[in-house]
């Protein structure tokens, strides 16, 4: 409070004597001025000193006017505007990202005040969106944590259970082993994507085959097409070589691939190609699975979101949200077209150039 008072107290004094030394000035300046046109006039001399107390007068008064009228300008275009400045930067710097300037018609259009009060507003509103973002992200992150942490908990709690058979306590650790899995995954997608949102992550590219590479990924996936009988149709062209990063790119394809498969009904299909035209390579992963609405498709690349939560099987709504930000720092693009009880196809490109 104390700095702030003596600033105040320098401002105030700075001000006055800028004031003196503009008064000053223009009473110089008017003085001059009549002393030249009085030295070329024909007026006797007699006649000048009898006018000269209420010249100097008038100069007197004139020099106060204009001062005063530069001390209001400056107050209302400038001083007014520049305290709105520091409140707001005041503000902002306590984590009030709410606080706007408003401004009136005083200040001119297009000056710099204006710009400078513009982007301090656009400043605060982006942090007040990154704000909103981190306490949503934070919520999702809890929520998500606390059902399989309460879950695990529940079938502990079971397994305490002295009267149960060999069966149920399969059953039951079971349950444990798969949640504590989805936990695993949903830990690791979060650290991965706060990584590639920090550019913690950057791509290492190296030239391979794409051919090669998405029948070593689909070979993990091996046991979970068998397991629900569903027909794999693979169409790949053995002679398409791209440049990106393969680490990066293997988790694209494994979190597409998985949710083909996972949202596939039992004896359904799934179809994978790659193919090339001129600038691009695409790898194409088609299902006959439960389908996007409308409504979720434009959501579906966003964070925590998992659309329709009535089918059966459900993610942790990150897994898409890893794809589209690997996508935008490969420099490759994603394409999805899908309809309702008919089945989803992913398209991914890749620039060969």
């Amino acid at each position: 409070m104390s700095k702030n008072n003596n600033f105040k107290k320098q401002k105030f004094l700075f001000s006055l004597m800028s004031y003196i030394f503009i008064f000053i000035g223009i009473s110089f300046i008017l003085t001059c001025s009549i002393i030249l046109f009085l030295y070329d006039s024909p007026l006797s001399e007699e006649f000048i000193r009898s006018r000269a107390p209420r010249t100097f007068s008038n100069v007197f008064i004139l020099s106060f006017i204009f001062t005063c009228i530069v001390m209001i300008t400056k107050y209302f275009f400038f001083d007014k505007q520049i305290d709105l400045i520091k409140n707001a930067t005041d503000e902002i710097t306590k984590g009030n990202y709410t606080y706007k300037i408003y401004t009136d018609s005083k200040i001119q259009k297009n000056s710099d005040l204006e710009y400078i009060i513009e982007n301090l507003n656009k400043i605060s509103e982006q942090f007040s969106d990154l704000e909103n973002l981190q306490n949503s992200f934070l919520s999702n992150v809890s929520h998500e944590l606390k059902t399989p942490l309460t879950v695990i908990k529940n079938y502990a709690n079971l397994l305490e259970n002295e009267n149960l058979n060999s069966e149920e306590r399969k059953t039951y650790c079971k349950i444990i082993s798969d949640t504590i899995s989805k936990l695993n995954s949903l830990v690791e997608n979060i650290l991965k994507l706060n990584k590639l949102e920090n550019k913690k992550i950057l791509p290492k590219y190296s030239k391979f085959n794409l051919a090669d590479f998405l029948g070593q990924t689909l070979l993990t996936f091996e046991q979970i097409w068998e397991e629900k009988n569903i027909l794999l149709d693979v169409n790949l062209d053995e002679n398409i070589f791209i440049n990106t990063d393969k680490t990066l790119l293997e988790i694209v394809c494994n979190n597409i691939i998985s949710n083909a498969l996972k949202f596939t009904e039992p004896n359904g299909k799934v179809f994978i190609s790659c193919y090339k035209d001129e600038s691009y390579a695409s790898i194409c992963i088609q299902d006959t699975g439960c389908g996007i609405s409308n409504e979720t498709g434009k959501h579906i690349f966003e964070k925590f979101y998992q659309g329709d939560t009535s089918h059966k099987e459900q993610g942790n709504g990150l897994g898409l949200a890893l794809v589209k930000r690997i996508i935008d720092v490969l420099g490759a693009e994603i394409a999805i077209k899908s309809e309702v009880g008919v089945g989803s196809t992913f398209i991914i490109k890749i620039n060969t150039k």
